[in-house]
């Protein structure tokens, strides 16, 4: 079956809809603007539970306004989820698999009927402006639509291995772990909540699911869309609060058999130190990335100018999979960065639901103090801000975290922004004249999660594709040159500090990961009076 992507604003642009588009997704913002507020519960077992402590989310681009107010589950919450979800999982795991894919399917038409009010809820909770909204969104219903397509092509992964002998049959069948701690990062708190969820359940896995601190609301949203798809109590449970004191006592919880995480390389590792330590479960992780795109001498220099830009600067730069370094040859390389600079000093930054704005805010006020240290670590180096370097909180935008997209230029070699993840809209330029030395630099980081090349040489990017460090690589992507992975299409996948199994999310080995594979064989009574080989 060949698989659509959910992709709306392309399909309303197709049908010369766009105006509706715009209507539907503005009609939301107000709607969701009037229901903000109030105060949300623990959710365990299919009941809520309230907790003595409390915390406030607020909307980051105007801190006067509420998104609601969030229970705060520690290590005894925790626990109860765990034992709920062990109790559940008891029941669901035998469910036929036929029966959890109708209701993961059922979840993606219930999601799809209100996309455009999640998309506002992300906009007002995380900032994302209503394009990269309702593509996370859209992204979210990719990953409920293709994982249970997936395990219905796999037959739910029974495999018939036959019969090696008169007297025996014999199959291949992969199971469910038990429950999964799963937990995900702001930035895509739709698509990535969604996808590790949904990948974890529909294999038959029960939840303990801690959404990030900064983005509670929409991880609620996403389990009412399960509760209405039918989805049985206690198969996700819902638990909100800090990593500190919710986070890890799930990576603790000698009931957790398996961590699904996308977010930063210390918490990742802790992760995978807590597993082996106790039962040696898996630890699906995303862990983030310091990714180049290069521009060779054949380039088309105004669309790698496009995708430079548009890579580095979507979302605030608040992307894994953000371009962050940039090598332009020593002969493109002024024309490259003059035109980088002038897309990055043309972007509108303010309130993330108004159309023209490219750039809403930063998620927080310790991601502006980043920001302010990287930009003056930058210029002690004797770097050149050449775009950028600017906090802002003048008129509509006084109330929030917003910041310019920043180009940096003369930065030295060494220096530690060419090495760290930043999360922010900062790009690093330099040139190039070898293409070894270049390959050696795009590849002289821990990260391998994406990487982008402009060439008119298809070699160069299919030399770019064998030599680079990492698992998603694309040429010539003017839209962007680092970002936008489709699920099936673009499996997204990082390679060395970037994940820790090497398997793509969107793709199709990812549900395995969630399984693990028991050989089943039965004698067969008919062949007793044969002699069996001599092997085990």
């Amino acid at each position: 079956m060949t698989y659509q992507n959910e992709q709306t604003k392309l399909t309303y642009d197709q049908e010369g809809r766009l105006d509706e588009y715009h209507e539907a997704y503005e009609g939301a913002v107000e709607a969701v603007r009037d229901d903000l507020g109030g105060t949300f519960p623990l959710r365990i077992d299919g009941e809520e539970v309230s907790t003595d402590e409390t915390f406030t989310v607020y909307n980051p681009g105007d801190q006067d306004e509420a998104i609601g107010t969030f229970a705060f589950a520690k290590e005894d919450e925790v626990d109860r989820a765990v034992r709920a979800a062990r109790e559940a999982f008891e029941t669901w795991s035998r469910r036929p698999y036929e029966e959890r894919v109708e209701i993961f399917q059922d979840a993606a038409d219930v999601m799809r009927d209100r996309k455009f009010d999640l998309a506002a809820l992300l906009t007002l909770e995380n900032g994302k402006n209503r394009d990269e909204a309702v593509a996370d969104v859209d992204e979210a219903i990719d990953f409920l639509d293709f994982y249970s397509q997936q395990l219905d092509e796999n037959d739910g992964f029974i495999d018939d291995t036959g019969e090696p002998n008169p007297w025996e049959s014999t199959e291949s069948v992969l199971r469910p772990y038990g429950v999964f701690g799963v937990i995900p990062p702001f930035n895509f708190p739709a698509a990535i909540t969604t996808g590790m969820l949904s990948a974890a359940v529909v294999t038959g896995n029960a939840v303990v699911l801690k959404p990030a601190k900064r983005t509670p609301r929409i991880a609620h949203a996403i389990v009412d869309v399960l509760d209405e798809a039918g989805l049985p109590d206690g198969v996700v449970n819902l638990v909100t609060g800090r990593g500190s004191t919710t986070g890890q006592p799930i990576l603790d919880h000698p009931g957790v058999d398996g961590i699904a995480f996308t977010g930063s390389r210390s918490v990742g590792m802790a992760a995978k130190r807590s597993m082996l330590e106790k039962n040696a479960g898996p630890v699906v992780a995303e862990l983030g990335g310091k990714n180049p795109t290069v521009v060779t001498e054949t380039a088309d220099v105004e669309a790698a100018i496009e995708g430079v830009w548009k890579g580095s600067f979507s979302f605030c730069g608040q992307k894994c999979s953000a371009t962050s370094r940039l090598f332009a040859h020593e002969s493109v390389y002024d024309e490259v960065v003059e035109g980088v600079v002038e897309g990055a000093e043309a972007i509108e930054v303010g309130p993330a639901e108004e159309a023209d704005h490219f750039m809403g805010p930063i998620i927080e006020e310790d991601a502006v103090e980043t920001y302010r240290e990287a930009v003056e670590a930058a210029e002690e180096a004797g770097a050149t801000i050449a775009a950028g370097g600017e906090v802002l909180d003048d008129g509509e935008r006084a109330n929030g975290y917003y910041v310019r997209p920043t180009v940096i230029t003369d930065l030295p070699e060494d220096h530690w922004i060419w090495q760290e993840e930043l999360f922010l809209p900062i790009l690093a330029v330099d040139s190039y004249s070898d293409w070894d030395e270049m390959i050696e630099r795009v590849n002289g980081v821990e990260y391998g999660l994406t990487g982008g090349i402009f060439t008119g040489e298809e070699a160069d990017w299919e030399r770019f594709f064998d030599e680079a460090e990492i698992g998603t690589v694309y040429a010539n992507r003017r839209s962007s040159s680092t970002t936008g992975a489709l699920v099936q299409a673009q499996p997204f996948v990082g390679w060395k500090m970037s994940g820790t199994t090497g398997k793509a999310a969107g793709g199709k080995y990812y549900l395995q990961q969630f399984l693990r594979e028991q050989s089943r064989t039965v004698w067969s009574p008919e062949g007793e009076s044969q002699d069996p080989p001599g092997k085990k």
